[in-house]
């Protein structure tokens, strides 16, 4: 059974709780891990396109990737209650 560090032992009562809720915790630090990956992936393909002459994506498409993506990161930190870029 996994188990959690000490410092969440006996929060809730109940060690298969507490279990559960480091769980989601990490399963929430590996999505937004996913989220800034994609987020970096964009803005890397956007300066490649800016760094090469002729290229072959259109710069319009690469910034509203980059934008979508930015724009899920934000809502995903608010949504989990950073409001600061810190924790990212």
């Amino acid at each position: 059974m996994l188990k959690p560090p000490r410092a969440f032992q006996g929060q809730t009562g109940s060690d298969s709780l507490d279990a559960l809720a480091y769980e989601a915790a990490q399963e929430t630090a590996v999505a937004l891990g996913r989220i800034g990956k994609r987020l970096e992936k964009a803005l890397e393909a956007l300066r490649r396109h800016d760094a090469t002459s002729g290229a072959n994506r259109n710069r319009a498409d690469l910034v509203q990737e980059a934008a979508d993506a930015a724009w899920t990161l934000f809502i995903q930190r608010d949504h989990l209650g950073l409001r600061t870029d810190h924790h990212l």
